[in-house]
């Protein structure tokens, strides 16, 4: 079997609070599926075994092994599987590639024995609380502590992107330790009426309240969104996640795609040319 692992990008991300309890804490954000994906090859193998390539990713204990390990305890699953990642999507980026990875073998794994993907969902948020999201994909409201997915009706219309990933990697942990105050989330519920999103307003609601706290922590990463404005003459852009991917929004994909030319002339280092996924 093999699937498309995609990510997300976080078009608005708040953090309105903590859970005294686990020390977790609650978001409101806008999630996007985009067309930047890993792939992921599914066989059944006399052995369990999960291979990555394309970057280097070490240990045992991925979220990829975590998936294989949960499924089969969960279900009582004697089979072995060979679990095969092409890796594209960077690691530590704000853009979800280990809670993507973790989904898509899931869903894999479920496909291959027939299980339900309410049932997948579920064991899917015990790994990370960004993998209940990649069940849904798409445009989504994500609230709660990740799992609670409200599928918004509307879709990108005439929305381009380019994601740049700086080779800065920002610990998940360490970017939520600088938050020292909390937002009240999204304050227009006009996403869960629109059926059709143009960039205009986009603008009006884009927002991280992770972006001026690593832009502080890195300086590179602020100079470079500072420098990529002006090159690029995007219509908007934003840091996603945690970080520390940028991504920038165009209305016109022929602009994009020169940009896109114009930065590998430019830039060193990774980006990639992206638009948004439905399923």
């Amino acid at each position: 079997m093999r699937l498309e692992s995609t990510a997300k990008l976080n078009l608005f991300l708040d953090i309105t609070g903590k859970d005294p309890s686990d020390g977790y804490h609650f978001i409101d954000s806008v999630f996007q599926e985009i067309s930047l994906s890993d792939t992921i090859t599914i066989e059944k193998d006399t052995s369990d075994t999960v291979v990555f390539s394309g970057m280097d990713v070490a240990g045992t204990d991925t979220t990829v092994h975590k998936a294989v390990r949960l499924f089969k305890e969960r279900f009582g699953v004697r089979g072995c599987f060979r679990v095969e990642v092409e890796k594209r999507i960077p690691m530590g980026a704000g853009l979800g590639g280990g809670s993507s990875n973790a989904a898509f073998t899931l869903m894999g794994l479920g496909a291959m024995a027939g299980i339900p993907y309410a049932e997948l969902e579920m064991l899917g948020a015990k790994i990370g609380s960004d993998v209940p999201f990649f069940f849904h994909g798409g445009l989504c409201r994500v609230t709660g502590k990740g799992e609670l997915i409200e599928k918004l009706p509307g879709r990108l219309e005439g929305v381009y992107f380019i994601v740049v990933y700086p080779d800065i990697h920002v610990s998940t942990a360490k970017a939520y330790s600088l938050i020292d105050s909390y937002g009240k989330g999204l304050e227009t519920n006009e996403i869960s009426k629109k059926s059709a999103l143009d960039i205009d307003f986009l603008r009006k609601i884009m927002y991280n309240r992770f972006e001026s706290k690593i832009f502080t922590l890195e300086e590179k990463l602020s100079a470079l969104k500072q420098k990529l404005d002006g090159m690029l003459g995007a219509r908007g852009s934003l840091m996603s996640g945690s970080g520390s991917s940028l991504f920038f929004m165009f209305d016109d994909e022929v602009i994009r795609d020169e940009n896109f030319e114009r930065l590998k002339k430019q830039l060193n280092c990774r980006f990639f040319r992206c638009n948004p996924v439905y399923r």
